[in-house]
């Protein structure tokens, strides 16, 4: 506490100086907007922004690349909302009750949900970096590869139990996922299945899966659109409905799920690796589990389902710092880029860092709070213009989507193989709409595959291929029990929703 009241005033008077604020406002405006777009993730907006820091004081470059990170996680949310494509994988959750909202014609009330909740879970998320790194750090510790893996399964159990009414299609959308990150080389055991195709042996990067499947089955509709052919295109494009006003009564209503948002991601954040896809997806199951609503309301378009994934994917932007300035281990791309740029400026993360790192902690501490607000003020200022994009029919808005996604497939890594991945993936997801298979297990899933492979081959190396390795951690058979719980629960839960339909 004495380390916080000594350098409380030095760091206000960096971060508080005219050129820092001016560069935070920058950073939080750059974020935003590249966190919109299909492919932009935060890391890779950190990583196009790197070269900007060079000229920049340590501090500066730090808190330039905070509100960055905390900005792209929000603008994330925006064309997740508008038109079914999340710009981060996080951001893939927020599309389950989203999207049906601005086809509503509440794209405005979502907007501002995301954008308030997402405010508050960063804001208080902080909070709990600044007093508690030091305890969040040592439950980082106990999260070894065993726990890690144990960890990727209760994602997968989540994953597959929860979408839909029927869990059979949620698992097999969740096999379909495990299998696509199968493709391509393994750190572990070579080349897997590439089809003899050389674009494939360096496997299918996320960025190119997310926007096959989440982004390009909506271009493919919005391609075939006609006018008149649109049944709810009328309340798209009403966005000037009572409903679309967010007051404080609906905000007091939402406290409950912001608390457990914030939570479920700050804790997560606080573990090296699961990232802000898991808090996302943690913290919407968890809204399912304790909301008053019905879980079959959920997916057509409720306030919580738009609160809870933005709160968590939001403050695990401080949560993931906790591991990474404390302990020196990067939860995330993002995270890792910041820490190349602090190893890059002298400064070596560690638990000393918290002791003789000055006003720098601290900083970090207030940009967070800085950005939030600044934030804040951005996206109410953007709201009334990225709404307009819900007001453009469908057949109108399809070739600028597809045009999008096009170009956003090929600038990742500026190969034309890639895109004929993303169509061919979305042709499939597409199909598989049809079918009424959900699609956004086959993401999540496809995320966790790697956690999953990963560790168990680690856990499996250090204690000699020995596979009961898993009943000698209490932390880890905890978390495969609750899984087990989750995945039954998830084939009982629905009996009596097949017995009604017959």
């Amino acid at each position: 506490m004495s380390m916080i009241l000594d350098n409380f005033i030095p760091a206000m008077a960096i971060v508080m100086s005219p050129t820092n604020m001016f560069i935070m406002i920058v950073g939080v405006i750059v974020g935003t907007l590249l966190g919109a777009l299909p492919g932009f993730g935060a890391a890779q907006a950190l990583a196009l922004m790197f070269p900007f820091t060079f000229g920049m004081d340590p501090i500066s470059g730090v808190l330039f690349f905070i509100a960055i990170y905390a900005a792209a996680e929000y603008g994330g949310s925006i064309p997740a909302i508008l038109i079914r494509t999340p710009g981060t994988t996080a951001a893939a959750i927020t599309v389950l009750d989203g999207y049906p909202m601005a086809r509503q014609g509440l794209a405005g009330r979502a907007l501002k949900i995301s954008l308030y909740t997402g405010v508050f879970g960063s804001l208080f998320s902080s909070f709990a970096f600044l007093f508690g790194a030091s305890g969040l750090a040592w439950v980082g510790l106990q999260f070894g590869p065993t726990e890690m893996f144990a960890v990727g399964i209760f994602g997968l159990a989540i994953i597959g139990s929860f979408f839909g009414n029927d869990p059979v299609k949620g698992f097999v959308a969740t096999g379909i996922g495990l299998f696509l990150a199968t493709i391509g080389s393994s750190g572990f055991s070579g080349t897997r299945f590439t089809f003899g195709q050389a674009s494939l042996l360096d496997g299918m990067p996320l960025i190119v899966v997310i926007i096959g499947i989440m982004a390009m089955p909506e271009a493919f509709r919005l391609m075939m659109a006609r006018k008149g052919d649109d049944p709810e295109l009328d309340k798209t494009l009403n966005q000037s409905a009572p409903g679309n006003k967010v007051n404080w009564t609906d905000m007091r209503n939402l406290l409950p799920t912001m608390w457990r948002g914030t939570i479920v991601g700050t804790l997560i954040g606080a573990i090296p690796g699961p990232g802000a896809t898991v808090a996302s997806l943690v913290a919407y199951n968890e809204e399912k589990r304790w909301s008053k609503h019905p879980p079959e309301k959920f997916g057509t378009g409720l306030d919580e389902g738009v609160a809870a994934p933005e709160t968590a994917n939001n403050a695990i932007v401080a949560g993931s710092l906790i591991p990474s300035l404390a302990l020196g281990i990067p939860g995330s791309g993002a995270i890792a880029i910041l820490l190349g740029l602090l190893i890059s400026r002298g400064i070596v993360p560690g638990p000393l860092l918290f002791t003789q790192g000055g006003p720098l902690v601290m900083s970090v501490f207030i940009g967070l709070i800085i950005s939030a607000i600044l934030m804040l003020f951005v996206g109410i200022a953007g709201i009334r213009a990225f709404v307009q994009v819900a007001r453009i029919p469908r057949y109108v808005l399809a070739p600028f989507v597809m045009i999008t996604l096009i170009i956003g497939t090929y600038s990742y890594q500026n190969y034309s193989a890639h895109v004929i991945i993303a169509l061919v993936i979305g042709a499939g997801a597409y199909w598989l709409e049809k079918l009424r298979v959900p699609v956004i297990p086959i993401v999540l899933a496809f995320v966790m595959g790697p956690i999953v492979e990963s560790n168990l081959n680690r856990a499996m190396v250090i204690n000699g291929g020995d596979l009961t390795f898993i009943f000698t951690r209490p932390i880890a058979m905890g978390i495969i029990i609750l899984a087990i719980v989750t995945a039954v629960f998830s084939f009982l839960r629905s009996r009596p929703t097949k017995a009604a339909e017959a």
